[in-house]
């Protein structure tokens, strides 16, 4: 069973869109908790770096997807 060509850009574009708009949305209240929860200071340092590696494979992810996205359209095939 494969997947046509169109019904697979569909959920690439799904997927970068949600990528795209959730880690400003995540990182923004994350660093609010951080602020009002009062953890100590090297549990926020150690938070803040793990949230900018969670941001740099946000922004990675996104790249592969559209990637994927571009060689799909450039496909043949219309079933995956």
């Amino acid at each position: 069973m494969g997947v046509e060509k169109a019904e697979l850009i569909k959920m690439l574009e799904e997927a970068f869109f949600l990528e795209e708009q959730a880690m400003p949305i995540y990182s923004r209240h994350l660093k609010t908790a951080l602020f009002w929860r009062g953890l100590n200071a090297a549990t926020r340092e150690q938070l803040r770096i793990q949230l900018g590696i969670l941001e740099k494979e946000s922004n990675r992810h996104a790249k592969v997807l559209g990637e994927m996205k571009k060689k799909i359209e450039e496909d043949k095939r219309n079933v995956f």
